[in-house]
């Protein structure tokens, strides 16, 4: 009897166009919180209040002060288990991508290649008035120094990520088609409740869940994991016979 482990791999091996939908339940075991969960970041806090367009240009000292610490840790984060299992999954060509609603970079350190990252990267700061980039390193600098980050021309320095009230990039518009062109996804470590994001899982035929926490989507999925994207992962890799060492 094929175990639900196998026959995923079959619905991997069998798929024409297979893609993998991620969110902040699949950084957890790298030490990163996620947003949604029973501990999660906005049952704390407010992200409107901390995490908005409008805090960023009325209060940007509460918006670094809030910010900038917890997401030096992000970048100083380890791509786990599920992180390597993605990328060693797009090495094999059982997938064509990942669509990740985390700004943490680890799909990208983990080897992962064709990574939309539909909420933005922590990697870089924008200066709204010229233009210029700078690595987030020295947001942080000026940051510890007791300033506003700004850039050498005056204007203020924004973090290259979707903020609330921002409208969607254009990386997300490229994944929907690329989803479009799916016949398989796999979602990793996501609530499904965040849009417009959580519209992609209903335009593939076929759905795989994996999340800790029951999704909106269970009902309509071939086949749902309620566990740690981690446990999933070493599952799967000894199925496939693929090292996540």
């Amino acid at each position: 009897m094929v175990s639900d482990y196998g026959a995923v791999a079959q619905l991997l091996r069998s798929s024409k166009h297979a893609v993998v939908l991620t969110g902040a339940g699949i950084s957890t075991e790298s030490g990163i919180p996620d947003y949604r969960g029973p501990q999660g970041l906005w049952r704390k806090y407010d992200p409107i209040k901390y995490v908005s367009r409008s805090t960023f240009e009325t209060d940007p000292k509460t918006f670094w002060e809030f910010n900038l610490p917890m997401w030096m840790e992000y970048k100083a984060a380890k791509p786990n288990k599920a992180h390597l299992l993605i990328a060693q999954l797009e090495k094999l060509g059982l997938i064509r991508a990942v669509i990740t609603q985390n700004i943490d970079g680890l799909h990208k350190r983990a080897g992962s290649q064709n990574v939309y990252e539909v909420h933005g990267n922590l990697e870089t700061v924008t200066c709204l008035r010229c233009g210029k980039k700078y690595p987030l390193e020295e947001a942080w600098k000026q940051f510890n120094e007791g300033n506003i980050p700004h850039c050498t021309c005056g204007g203020l320095l924004r973090p290259d990520v979707v903020l609330f009230e921002d409208p969607m990039p254009d990386t997300f518009f490229q994944a929907i088609r690329e989803v479009e062109s799916s016949d398989l996804m796999m979602v990793m470590g996501s609530s499904l409740e965040v849009y417009p994001v959580a519209q992609l899982p209903a335009m593939v035929p076929k759905l795989v869940i994996v999340n800790l926490l029951p999704t909106p989507y269970d009902d309509r999925a071939d086949y749902v994991f309620h566990e740690s994207t981690g446990e999933f992962s070493e599952s799967l890799a000894s199925v496939l016979d693929v090292d996540l060492s």
